[in-house]
């Protein structure tokens, strides 16, 4: 199987996914969902290694920003994080209300 280049992998996500992935904003703050934390604990891990690594990450106090300084090597971050989402392993931390 030849390797894709980048415009084919565009095309194969949007396709299986249903489009690009958003840009996340910095702010930005995610926890794991129940799935997701059944997931982080499952042994053989079933999620490929860049996206576990992610879902490991995940830990409800550091924002897509802080994560992305602390792996500025990470390609695809914010494709990452949506297909973790899309997948209901993980989920942004609601903003409080204010009263």
């Amino acid at each position: 199987m030849l390797p894709l280049d980048e415009s084919a992998r565009r095309n194969v996500r949007r396709l299986a996914l249903g489009g690009d992935a958003p840009l996340l904003r910095d702010e930005v703050v995610f926890i794991r969902s129940h799935l997701g934390r059944l997931e982080a604990a499952r042994r053989p891990p079933q999620l490929p290694r860049r996206l576990r690594t992610l879902l490991l990450l995940v830990d409800g106090r550091a924002s897509v920003g802080d994560l992305r300084r602390g792996l500025s090597r990470y390609r695809s971050m914010d494709e990452g994080f949506d297909m973790l989402c899309k997948m209901g392993l993980i989920e942004p931390l609601p903003a409080p209300l204010e009263s």
